[in-house]
C-alpha cells in the first residue's frame, strides 16, 4: 500500500529586549543578545560635605527595564517575569504591542529554573504580545524609602577647616570614596567650584575665583584639571570622561597628596556674618553588576520563527498498524530554541479534542529536551515515529513548546547594572561642598614636639597665631605634661621661654623664667600650664624650625592692611636669619614696606635657637601692631618652648594634648611627622615611637572667637582644673 501523509506547519516568534534608549539613557551591555533586558537604576541624592562630615539626607532610586529586539526579525509572546511584585509599571511600548500584566501558561512556571533565578511565585509577570525589529518595551519604577548615605561612600577632610573673609587662601582637600557594594564598582569623579562672577555666591567676583592651584595626587586613577582651572576630573586615565576606575566590594580611593583650590571669601555677598559658603559639587559617576534596590529580572520565555511537521504512515503488510512522527525546525535564523515538550496524538474524529485513539498519544517535556538553532549543529528535532493500531482511517495532531535560549549570540539576555548619574533626567548623585568662611579673628596654637639631646627627653614648641582680619581680644593657650613625663630641668619648667615676653599678660614669675601665667593639676596629668596673652594684631609673622643653616624656606607673612607677603629666609648663624638676602640679627626690628603706606609693617627678629647649626632650632619673626585701649604693642605669633623628660613606663602619644581658648573650639589634630617627611594620624603610629630615633610630633587646635565674645574661666575645665 501507498504511504500516506499529512502536514501540520505552525510558525511562532518570540524575542525579550530591554534598552533605555527610550530614555536617552545609555545601555552598556557589550555585546547585546539579540533579545535583551536592561535593568538600570539611577540613584537620585544630594549630599553635603563641609571638610568634617558627610550629611546625607533621604533618597531615592529610579529604575528602568527596558526589553527591547536587536534582532532582524519578529517576536512574540515573551513572559517577563520581574521582582520584587508589584513594583513595575509600563512607561511606553509600540502601538502595535499588547502588554499586560497577567500570569503565564501553566507550561512557562512548570518549566522555570529551579535555580539560579529564584523561583516563579516571587515574581510578577508581564506579556508582551509582539515586538518587531528594533523596537522596545520600558518599562519603570521607583523606590523613595532611602535614608542615611548611598552604598557609594563619601568624605573629605579641608586643611585649614575654615578659611577667613576677604583673604586669599589655599585649601587642600582630600577626597575618599568607598565601595559599599557587594561586588565591583567602577567610578569616576568630576569636581566643579563655583563660577565666576556669581552674584551672591560668597566669593569676592574675580576671574578665576575660587579655582584649583593642584590636582593632587589619587591613590587610583589619575586627575586632570579643566583649561580654566575650574574642573577636576578624576578617572582612570584622567581625562574626561575618560574611563572609569574599578574599586573593589569594601575597599576605598583617595588622594595621596591633596587638590587645592585658591580663592578668596567676599561673606558681604550673603550677609556678612560667618557662615558656610558654596566651595563647589562632586558629581559621582558609577556602575555596578548590583542593582541597589534588588529588583531582578527572571528567566524569560520568547519565541520566534518556528515550523512543525506532522507525518502519518500506514504500515503497507498491516493496514491496521500506523506510524506518527513529528519534526520541530527552527526557521528564525537568529535564534536558538530549547524544546521543551512534543506531544503527537490521533483521534477519531475531526478535532484536536476528539475522541483519542487508544495508543496513539505520545508526549515528552524536558528542561529543556533539546536545543536547535542556527547556533547547533542541528536546525530540527525528530520525535517518533509511534506506532498504535486502528482500523479506520485516524487524524494526527502534534504540538511543541520552545523557547529562545539564553545566550548572549543566538537568544536572549538580561543586564542588571546599578548606574548613578550618567546622562538624562533620571539621575543626580551630588555632593555640595561648603566650607566655613570666618568673619572676625581666628585664633590658631599648633604643637611640635621634636626630641632633646637626652634619651627619653622631648622639646615642645607651641605657637600662637591670629591668621583672621581682626585683632583679637585677650587669648589664653594652654598644654598639658601628661603621666610619666616631668619637665626638665624641673626648676625652670624645662627652660620655659616665651616669645615676646612682653605679650605675656600675666606671667607667674616677672622676676625670671619659667614664663606662665598658671600651673594648674588636671586629672590624669602631671601638670598643666596656661598662658595669658595679651590681644594678636592681624599683621603676622613666623615661628618656624629650620633644620640647619643650608635649608632656605618660603614662608607667607601677612602686613597689616591683610595682603600677604612672601619671604625666602635662611638661617646665617645662632643669631642671624637673611630674609630676601637681607641679614637681620636677633632682638633687631626692621620695617618691610611697599608703595602702600598702608601695607608697612615693623617685624622683629625674637628668637634664633642656639642649637639651629648644630641639630636645627627654631626662629621667631613676630609682627609688631598696636593695641590701642593700653597703649602698648602687641605682637603675632607668639612662642613658648620647654622641654620634657620621660621616665618608666611612658607613651610619647600623650603628649599630643593642646588648647586655645576653649570657647568655640574648631577642632584639635595630632600630626606625627617622621624627619623622613611621613605624616600620618598620631594615633596609628605609637608602636612606632619606640623604633624611631628621630621623630616630629606636632598638635594643632584652632579656634574661631567672634568679637566681645567672653565666657568665664570654667570654660577650660575640658583641658585643666578650673
Amino acid at each position: 500500500m501507498r504511504k500516506r501523509w499529512s502536514i501540520l506547519t505552525a510558525v511562532m516568534a518570540i524575542i525579550i529586549m530591554l534598552s533605555p534608549s527610550i530614555v536617552t539613557l545609555p545601555v552598556s551591555a557589550s555585546p547585546d543578545a539579540p533579545l535583551s533586558v536592561y535593568v538600570k537604576e539611577y540613584v537620585n541624592a544630594s549630599l553635603e560635605a563641609d571638610g568634617v562630615g558627610v550629611r546625607c539626607g533621604p533618597w531615592n532610586v529610579t529604575g528602568f527595564i527596558t526589553v527591547k529586539n536587536n534582532a532582524g526579525e519578529s517576536v512574540y509572546d515573551i513572559w517577563f517575569p520581574v521582582k520584587p511584585a508589584d513594583r513595575v509599571s509600563l512607561s511606553s511600548s509600540p502601538a502595535y504591542a499588547t502588554v499586560v500584566k497577567e500570569a503565564p501558561p501553566s507550561w512557562v512556571i512548570n518549566t522555570y529554573p529551579s535555580s539560579g533565578f529564584g523561583t516563579a511565585s516571587d515574581y510578577e509577570w508581564w506579556h508582551i504580545t509582539e515586538l518587531h525589529p528594533g523596537d522596545s518595551v520600558l518599562f519603570k519604577y521607583e523606590v523613595t524609602t532611602f535614608t542615611g548615605c548611598p552604598p557609594i561612600g563619601i568624605s573629605e577632610t579641608y586643611s585649614p577647616a575654615k578659611i577667613v573673609d576677604g583673604q586669599t587662601s589655599t585649601i587642600s582637600i582630600e577626597v575618599t570614596l568607598t565601595n559599599g557594594f557587594s561586588s565591583d564598582v567602577n567610578v569616576k569623579v568630576k569636581k566643579v567650584l563655583s563660577p565666576d562672577n556669581t552674584a551672591g555666591d560668597g566669593w569676592a567676583d574675580a576671574s578665576g575665583n575660587p579655582v584649583f592651584s593642584s590636582a593632587g595626587t589619587p591613590s587610583a586613577g589619575a586627575t586632570s584639571l579643566s583649561g580654566d582651572g575650574k574642573t577636576l576630573y578624576w578617572t582612570g586615565d584622567g581625562n574626561w570622561p575618560g574611563t572609569y576606575i574599578t574599586v573593589a566590594a569594601g575597599d576605598s580611593i583617595t588622594f595621596t597628596s591633596p587638590f587645592q583650590v585658591q580663592g578668596t571669601p567676599d561673606l558681604s555677598e550673603v550677609g556678612g556674618s560667618t557662615q558656610k559658603v558654596e566651595l563647589g559639587r562632586i558629581y559621582v559617576y558609577f556602575t555596578t553588576d548590583e542593582p541597589i534596590t534588588d529588583t531582578r529580572v527572571g528567566y524569560v520565555y520568547a519565541i520566534g520563527k518556528s515550523s512543525l511537521e506532522v507525518k502519518k504512515e500506514q504500515d503497507t503488510t498491516n493496514p491496521t498498524t500506523w506510524y506518527e512522527t513529528m519534526v520541530v525546525y527552527d526557521t528564525s535564523g537568529v535564534f536558538d530554541y530549547e524544546v521543551l515538550n512534543t506531544t503527537i496524538w490521533a483521534t477519531q474524529g475531526n478535532t484536536p479534542s476528539s475522541t483519542t485513539v487508544d495508543g496513539s498519544r505520545n508526549t515528552q517535556q524536558g528542561s529543556p529536551i533539546t536545543t536547535i538553532g542556527p547556533g547547533e549543529t542541528s536546525t530540527s528535532y525528530s520525535y517518533g515515529p509511534h506506532s498504535f493500531t486502528y482500523n479506520l482511517v485516524p487524524k494526527v495532531w502534534a504540538l511543541f513548546k520552545a523557547r529562545i535560549q539564553r545566550d548572549e549570540t543566538y537568544g536572549w539576555m538580561n543586564y542588571t547594572n546599578a548606574t548613578v548619574f550618567e546622562v538624562g533626567d533620571e539621575t543626580n548623585y551630588t555632593v555640595v561642598e561648603k566650607v566655613w568662611v570666618v568673619k572676625g579673628y581666628l585664633v590658631k596654637a599648633r604643637k611640635e614636639i621634636r626630641p632633646g639631646a637626652t634619651s627619653g627627653e622631648y622639646c615642645i614648641g607651641i605657637r600662637l597665631e591670629n591668621i583672621g582680619e581682626w585683632m583679637t581680644p585677650y587669648v589664653e593657650f594652654y598644654d598639658l605634661v601628661p603621666q610619666g613625663f616631668q619637665p626638665n630641668p624641673s626648676a625652670t619648667e624645662g627652660n620655659m621661654k616665651f616669645y615676646p615676653l612682653s605679650m605675656l599678660a600675666q606671667d607667674a614669675n616677672p622676676s625670671s623664667p619659667p614664663d606662665y601665667s598658671l600651673i594648674t593639676s588636671p586629672s590624669g596629668y602631671t601638670k598643666g600650664y596656661v598662658w595669658k596673652v595679651y590681644p594678636l594684631p592681624v599683621q603676622r609673622g613666623f615661628a618656624e624650625w629650620f633644620p640647619d643653616t643650608s635649608t632656605t624656606k618660603t614662608i607667607t607673612v601677612t602686613m597689616k592692611d591683610g595682603s600677604t607677603r612672601s619671604w625666602d629666609v635662611q638661617v646665617i648663624d645662632t643669631s642671624t636669619v637673611s630674609i630676601n638676602s637681607t641679614s637681620y640679627t636677633e632682638g633687631e626690628e626692621f620695617l618691610a614696606d611697599s608703595s602702600d603706606d598702608a601695607a608697612d609693617t615693623y617685624f622683629k627678629v625674637e628668637l634664633v635657637q642656639d642649637s639651629v647649626a648644630t641639630g636645627g632650632g627654631y626662629v621667631v619673626v613676630t609682627a609688631k601692631g598696636h593695641y590701642d585701649n593700653l597703649d602698648i604693642d602687641v605682637y603675632n605669633p607668639v612662642f613658648v618652648h620647654y622641654c620634657v623628660l620621660g621616665s618608666g613606663d611612658y607613651n610619647v602619644t600623650d603628649i599630643f594634648v593642646v588648647g586655645v581658648d576653649p570657647r568655640n573650639t574648631l577642632d584639635v589634630n595630632s600630626v606625627f611627622t617622621p624627619f623622613t617627611g611621613m605624616e600620618v594620624a598620631s594615633f596609628n603610629l605609637e608602636p612606632w615611637m619606640f623604633l624611631l630615633a628621630v621623630v616630629l610630633i606636632s598638635a594643632e587646635a584652632v579656634m574661631e572667637i567672634r568679637r566681645r565674645s567672653r565666657r568665664g574661666a570654667r570654660d577650660h575645665s575640658m583641658f585643666m582644673d578650673s
